[in-house]
Parts: C-alpha cells; structure tokens; sequence
C-alpha cells in the first residue's frame, strides 16, 4: 500500500500520457539505424543523457516481479520477452531520458521552495483522509519503500521538470466541439428495427439429395473428406500427480503441517484499531496520564487535531499492521481499551481497540484429507527430478517403454490413431497428457527413432513417447463418407435456400410493400429490435448485422446474416435516436478527446526532439540487461 501511494504522486495526466508511450513503440524502433556500439555500461544514451544497464535491469525486474504478482504465478525470461515488456520499458524510460535532456537543453529548473510546496499539496503523500501533509507519515512512507529523501526529491524534481515541458504546449487544447458532437452521435446513437428472421423453417425441408447430386458434391469437395494422417503413439507420464498417488502421508505428519499454519484453515481475528503517533516519547506518556485521569482516546485525538478517520487503521489483522510491535500490542488489548505508550518503529504510539472480530479454525478431521494430498504433492515435486533420471538411465541402458514402465511402476499409455489436430478416427480428442507438444514432437518422429523427452511446463512432468507406426493421409471413397457428404450438402443447400428466401422478401419490401405486408404473405412474424447499438452484438442480430443497420438512413431496408447462421434476417430501420447528454458527460467526453489531442501532440514533440538530439540503443547491454541473445 505504501508503495502504491508513492506511485500515486505521478498518476495525473501527464503520467497518463506517458504511460501511453508504451504503446507507440515507433518513437524507439522505427528510427533508423539506431542501433550500433557504445559503452556496455550503457543501455541507451538520448543526447548526453544516459540510461544505465543496471538502472534499466533494476526496473526492468521489478516490472517483471510485479507482472507475476498480477498473473498469480512466476514469470519467466521468456515470456516477458514475449509480452514485449523489454521494448515497452525501453520506450518508457527513451521518452523519460528525452524529456530529462530537453529539460537540460533549456535550462529549466525548479527551486527547493517550489518542489517541496509540491509534494506537501499532493494527496498522495498524506495519511488516507487526512487534509494536511504530515512529516511523520511522509517519512514512514519513504522507509517502508526503501527510498531517502535525497533520491525521492531528485526523483520528483525529474517529474516535475517533464510536466512543465509537457504543460507549456499541451496544456489547455479545447476539443472542437464538431468533433465532439460527431463522436457523440458515433457512440450514443441508438436504433429501433423491425425484422423477419428466415431460419431454415421457413424454407421448408429440401427434397433429398439424388446420388448424383451427392457424388458431384463430393467429386467437388473431395478434399474435405480425405482421411488425414494419423500416427500410433505410446508413452508414459511422469507427473507429481501420478507420483503423489503412490505416496502415503501419516496422520502425524499431516496433524504437524495443521499445528503449523492454522490460520489458512479459517478467519484469522480481526481488530478495528485506532493510533495516534508521538514524536516525542514524553508527549506520548502525558496523554496516557490524562486518559488514566478520565480522558478518552477520542479526546486526545481532537486536542492533537486529529480527525477520527485519521486514526483509524481499519478493521486488521495483526500482520497487516507494518510496524511488529504496534500489532502485538494491538492484539493484546482487551475491547474498548486504550494502551500504554508503544515505542514502535516509526515513534511512540497510543492504541485503541474499538472492535474485536474472533477468528474461527476449521478442526483438523475436516481438513486432514486436503493435507495429506499437500503433503504428498509436495514430496513428489521433490522426488520428480530422481525418478525422471532413473527413466533417462533405463533409455540409456537401451530398455523399451514397456520395460521401464515395468521397472518403475509407470503405466504405457497407447494411442492407436492420432491426426495432427489430436484428434482419433471418430473425430473426438485424444485424451493424452501434454497433447500439443506430445503430437507435434510425434509428427516430427519417424517410428523406431528414439524421440527426445518432453518436459511439461511449469515443472508440471515428463513425457518419453515413441511413434509405433505412421497411416499415411488418403482420400476417402465415397461409400465411406456418404453420411458426412449428404449432410455437408444439406448444410449448403438449406444455407442457399435462406439466402435466396431472404434476397426475396427483400426485394419485395425494396419493391414498395410495406415490410409488415411482406412478412404476412410469406406467414412469418414480424419482429420489433429496440436499441441497437454500434458495435454490439444484439439477439439475433450479429456483428454484420449491426453494421448494415448502422449504414442505412432512417427508413432504409437490408438483410445480413444473424446470430445463429444459416439463419438470416430481412430488417427495416424504423427509428434513429440521437443521443441526449448530460452538461457532465457532454464534458467528460470533451476532455477525452482533448486528452487524445494531447497526446497526440506530445508524441509529435518527443519524436521530433529525438530526431533532433540523436537516440543510440546499445544491443550488447540491452540483450545482457534482460538476459537474452538478442532482441527480435
């Protein structure tokens, strides 16, 4: 949390726009030939300023860290190099150091008075609610992340330097208010419809398919029913699941594992506590003498000038409390009580327990199952790495799968008939473990070649397989696909039956009658679609449908293909609703565009200011900094 009010401080429009240079990676990569040599210890220079490899790693890591904290897993190398998060930094940290040598070029500046009154306005440096800056909670806020005070003000001298340049031709764009107006009625705009769906009732039940029809069909499509490749595959899975099955976990073990982390197996006692901090550890004793002598915890906090939410730490745990000695105390007080003075990390501090919320811990019986299937999956991740080297020394040893299958307890899994897409001859998909990687490593191995293992992602296991036998692809002969051709054909039939019953009525309705007329002689009903909206799927209306509907005028007629195809929908546009805002979102959507406007303008500047001073990017240091051959 403290980390996020830091980041906070830099989270107004400027950052937003910068943050929108992630996304216009044209600014770094498409300048030519700006790759070549400089110093390794340089990731990029713009001018004379320079981006440090170990400043660029630093950030490059901890985005990377923080990209895993939202994924709920570890990210590797490889993946954030896939996620682009390399380049995206890069641009990032270009856009900054271009801004920074800008800045430089002209001699801005800021002065100490100007950046301190800076930081003491800016809420996000403040205790949550409080209305005045407080050195005490500034300063908690500068430890707990690491920082002193000379790199943070050197920081947000840096960022505020970037925001009078961005402000000095940015700052005040009015969007045109025919923009405005035109991108108002783009998204606002709202249509009602009437319509006659043609769904394949509607043209009845096709006559049935002569044997000619059928070979034609077939002669003309053959193939869509050719037989592909198919490849008989055998193998064996060593994963921590199958090893865990063999693994018999005690009930001391698993009684151990329940007396050692109780807490995850209910709510963990929660406390509404209230603090007010003392610098002086003499000031905190005194108000502890005048609530012995009366005084509420309450009073003290409106003779210090405190607010009741600026005292309050929330509903808590005690780990969620930062300072250790604090949340013991905390969680030692009975109800309604206030405490003696704690010299905690951060200064001398008052508490009051307002409110106690017990935990509640589910019995060992009732967990006990769930342990032992932890406990057994953990001891076999431990145990996966020796038995997959036994596996690799019964293959060196020259053994057949069905041998070291045998000899290590593992099971030979057979699949008789595999294509490429993992599908068996009846079309359904093979349940096979790592199917893609399995099939396509098979498909690349001719039988009685010994194909390489497969490691699972994730540490998830191993495979070892082996091609048996290869059916080559071959077209199928009529006789057999028969069924599968006549319904092929009835599915394009039916589908060229709808269209033409739909191009029908159209025409009709083109013709002059009115669309209700039409729908009457063909007996089918005639539907209402309110509130169709650019964009939007609706109903049976598709995406090609409401887009034709947003082509036509008022009045005007067409047909597109409905949600659930064959079917097919004839409409009329009965009603255009222009939208009608409000003052407020007419203005919110003013200031969206000008934002744009914004931005657009301050991609344009940095572009030019780079063209101007020279960007270098050093590919040796870049590809050494994120711990990769090179960068495509």
């Amino acid at each position: 949390m403290a980390l996020q009010n830091l980041r906070k401080g830099a989270s107004g429009w400027v950052a937003k726009i910068f943050l929108m240079l992630l996304v216009f990676s044209f600014l770094i990569w498409g300048i030519a030939d700006v790759f070549r040599g400089m110093s390794d210890t340089d990731v990029a220079t713009v001018g004379k300023t320079s981006i440090s490899s170990s400043a660029f790693r630093e950030r490059y890591l901890d985005q990377i860290q923080r990209l895993g904290q939202q994924a709920g897993r570890g990210i590797s190398p490889d993946e954030a190099r896939a996620f682009g998060l390399d380049r995206r930094l890069l641009n990032q940290m270009v856009a900054d150091a271009t801004l920074d040598e800008k800045a430089s070029r002209m001699d801005l500046s800021i002065s100490p008075e100007e950046l301190v009154r800076l930081i003491q306005e800016n809420p996000a440096y403040r205790p949550p609610g409080a209305s005045a800056f407080d050195p005490a909670y500034f300063a908690q806020l500068l430890r707990s992340n690491g920082m002193t005070e000379q790199r943070f003000l050197a920081a947000e001298r840096q960022r505020a330097l970037r925001q009078q340049l961005v402000q000095s031709f940015g700052e005040g764009v009015v969007a045109p208010k025919v923009l405005v107006e035109a991108l108002e009625r783009f998204e606002g705009e709202v249509r009602n419809v009437s319509y006659i769906a043609v769904t394949p009732a509607a043209v009845g039940p096709l006559p049935a398919p002569t044997e000619e029809q059928l070979r034609t069909f077939y002669d003309a499509n053959k193939i869509s029913f050719r037989a592909p490749e198919y490849r008989k595959i055998n193998l064996i899975a060593l994963t921590p699941e199958e090893l865990a099955g063999k693994i018999e976990v005690s009930d001391e073990d698993a009684r151990a594992a329940y007396d050692s982390d109780k807490g995850r197996f209910g709510t963990a006692e929660r406390r509404e506590v209230h603090q007010i901090m003392f610098t002086k550890p003499e000031d905190a004793a005194a108000a502890a003498g005048k609530i012995k002598a009366g005084a509420s915890f309450a009073d003290i906090a409106a003779e210090r000038g405190l607010k009741p939410e600026e005292t309050n730490l929330g509903l808590v745990e005690q780990g969620a409390i930062l300072d250790p000695k604090v949340g013991e105390a905390a969680f030692a007080l009975d109800e309604g009580s206030v405490s003696a003075p704690v010299e905690g990390r951060f200064g001398s501090a008052l508490l009051h327990v307002a409110k106690v919320e017990p935990g509640s811990i589910r019995p060992f019986d009732e967990v006990k199952a769930t342990l032992k299937q932890e406990i057994a999956a953990r001891r076999a991740e431990s145990r996966l790495l020796d038995e997959h080297d036994a596996v690799e020394d019964e293959r060196a040893s020259g053994s057949t799968l069905a041998e070291i299958a045998r000899k290590q307890n593992l099971k030979v899994q057979t699949f008789e008939a595999v294509d490429r897409s993992g599908r068996m001859p009846d079309g359904e998909p093979a349940a096979m473990p790592g199917a893609s990687l399995v099939i396509t490593a098979a498909f690349d191995t001719q039988p009685g070649v010994e194909a390489e293992t497969i490691q699972l992602p994730q540490n998830a296991g191993f495979i070892w397989f082996e091609t048996v036998s290869v059916t080559p692809a071959r077209d199928r002969e009529f006789d057999e696909v028969k069924d599968a051709v006549t319904a092929r054909w009835t599915e394009e039939e039916t589908a060229k039956a709808i269209q033409a019953k739909a191009e029908e009525l159209l025409k009709r309705a083109e013709g002059g009658i009115p669309l209700a007329q039409v729908a009457g002689e063909a007996e089918l009903p005639l539907r209402i679609a309110d509130g169709l909206r650019r964009g939007r799927v609706d109903g049976p209306f598709s995406t090609d449908a409401v887009n034709r509907v947003f082509d036509l005028k008022d009045g005007g007629l067409g047909e597109a293909l409905a949600t659930n195809a064959p079917e097919r929908l004839v409409f009329q546009v009965t009603n255009v609703i222009a939208p009608q805002l409000s003052a407020e979102e007419d203005t919110r959507i003013a200031n969206e565009i000008a934002q744009q406007i914004e931005s657009d303008i301050l991609l344009q500047y940095l572009g030019a200011i780079q063209r101007e001073i020279g960007v270098q990017i050093n590919q040796r240091a870049l590809s050494q900094a994120i711990g990769a051959g090179n960068i495509n």
